[in-house]
């Protein structure tokens, strides 16, 4: 295991964190973005049915306007039950262009974000000062290499994803052609399978962490730092597990910290404006009352985001302190 000392990355990482207030509004960033039919009338048809009633015994043979009617009524189901599936097409291509649009816009935001806060976190350790300016056009290069890096990441896990379930249904298969085989089969595969995921899913942490920071601070490709990246993260596993966990538990505690103690000082107001709506029986809360109200929630929600903000920064700090630590002792080997 490599000598590697957490505490100072903590302390160090704080300091810029603090020093630095202008990354806390690309934490924000990160914060914040983290994912017809037809109506028929059945008064035409029956009339037409009842004009045309035939008595037992007479002659069954079709008329040529009985044969127009079936015509038109067939031309008019199809044409409708056309519309409905052409309508449904429209409803579902116009929802997934929109989920398509959304999604690539929160990855280009995150991508500029991620490879901002490196930035800025990289100048602000070199003890130089940091704003918008001098960090953001570090994230702005590296839209494109961050957004490739990550459709790389996504296509690999999916198929992944896609070779464990093809395997699964094999052994289904198997079930049913052997029932002993086929359940030895899947509880065998469903064990090995769900640890191969868990290791994947590690790995691809593990590597994503430095990938991102060789492909901003390295200018390395997006294929080139994948494969980098994989290969400090196996070298390197423990020590980025152990910075994981101390990166998890310092969330968690400051997490819950922060929630706590917003909810003691938002509690006596909180107590103030909603008391008097029970006072004697419900009463429907007054204007001032609703406003007070949401303005408490919003001031909530916008602290507790501000204090994720913060941490992100922090994280992305430890992060990079860790990386430039391994990345040193990589080019000294």
């Amino acid at each position: 295991m490599k000598d590697i000392d957490y505490g100072k990355i903590i302390k160090r990482s704080w300091q810029l964190t603090w020093k630095n207030k202008w990354l806390w509004v690309i934490g924000l960033v990160l914060a914040t973005f983290g994912a017809g039919g037809y109506s028929g009338s059945s008064g035409g048809s029956s009339n037409s049915s009842s004009s045309n009633i035939k008595l037992p015994g007479a002659s069954p043979s079709p008329s040529p306007s009985n044969i127009q009617n079936f015509r038109n009524q067939t031309s008019y189901v199809l044409g409708a039950a056309t519309n409905f599936l052409k309508s449904w097409f429209i409803l579902v291509l116009l929802i997934l262009l929109f989920v398509v649009f959304m999604t690539a816009t929160v990855w280009i935001l995150t991508s500029w974000a991620k490879g901002a806060l490196i930035t800025g976190l990289n100048i602000a350790d070199m003890d130089q000062p940091v704003d918008l300016k001098n960090s953001s056009p570090g994230g702005v290069a590296k839209i494109k290499d961050l957004v490739i890096f990550r459709l790389i990441s996504t296509g690999l896990m999916i198929g992944i994803i896609v070779g464990v379930g093809i395997i699964f249904g094999l052994g289904f298969l198997v079930q049913l052609a052997v029932p002993v085989l086929g359940v030895i089969w899947l509880i065998l595969f469903g064990i090995v399978g769900f640890l191969a995921l868990i290791v994947a899913i590690i790995l691809f942490s593990v590597l994503t962490i430095y990938a991102e920071r060789l492909i901003v601070l390295k200018n390395l490709a997006p294929w080139e730092a994948w494969k980098k990246g994989l290969s400090i993260g196996r070298h390197n596993l423990l020590p980025t597990i152990l910075m994981g966990i101390i990166n998890s538990a310092i969330g968690c505690t400051s997490g819950c910290v922060g929630i706590i103690a917003l909810l003691l000082v938002f509690a006596l107001p909180g107590i103030l404006l909603i008391f008097p709506m029970f006072n004697g029986g419900f009463h429907f809360p007054g204007i001032g009352q609703i406003i007070g109200i949401a303005i408490l929630v919003i001031l909530f929600f916008s602290i507790n985001l501000l204090m994720r903000a913060v941490f992100l920064v922090f994280d992305a700090g430890n992060w990079n302190l860790l990386f430039k630590e391994i990345y040193k002792e990589e080019e000294n080997e």
